[in-house]
């Protein structure tokens, strides 16, 4: 494989990666997948990990409920 062709961003981080990513705290995130929120991470091992799509998938879910004007809520 090519040097040139491989992302410098991993395709999966772990649930701290992907809570400071977000801004929030890993246990904000532990809530948001438990309440279906967010999406379920993938399970590598013992090892949890979460893809960078689910995370901008989420943000750009996140930026149409916003621009629509709809009232975001993690309960």
């Amino acid at each position: 494989m090519n040097s040139a062709t491989i992302s410098e961003t991993p395709m999966l981080i772990t649930l701290k990666q992907a809570a400071q990513r977000l801004a929030i705290s890993r246990r904000t995130l532990e809530r948001l997948i438990a309440a279906g929120a967010f999406p379920s991470p993938l399970k590598i091992g013992r090892a949890s990990r979460l893809s960078v799509q689910d995370i901008d998938d989420y943000c750009e879910q996140l930026r149409s409920r916003r621009i629509q004007g709809l009232e975001v809520r993690h309960d």
